[in-house]
């Protein structure tokens, strides 16, 4: 049972390094996209207007405790996407 030498040593940590940056590469393209957009009302109303959305999808199926958290998103999306057509027809 030899010793690796020197040169193979440092041959397998080059791959270990190679295989890391990947990873942080891949790590990062995978994260999600935020896009910057600005935002033309206030925060607070923008919250109200999701709240009261989802409390009517919400209504649709009985008030679910099981999908109130889908009921949420579903509810941000459109709210969100009402509010993107109201700035492009500005």
């Amino acid at each position: 049972m030899g010793k690796k030498s020197k040169k193979a040593k440092d041959g397998l940590d080059d791959k270990v390094k190679e295989k890391k940056a990947k990873k942080a590469k891949k790590a990062k393209r995978s994260e999600p996209q935020l896009e910057s957009r600005p935002n033309p009302i206030d925060p607070s109303l923008r919250y109200q207007m999701i709240e009261t959305a989802a409390y009517y999808i919400a209504e649709k199926h009985g008030f679910d405790p099981r999908k109130s958290v889908e009921d949420w998103a579903q509810a941000e999306q459109e709210i969100d996407t009402m509010l993107d057509e109201e700035e492009k027809n500005r």
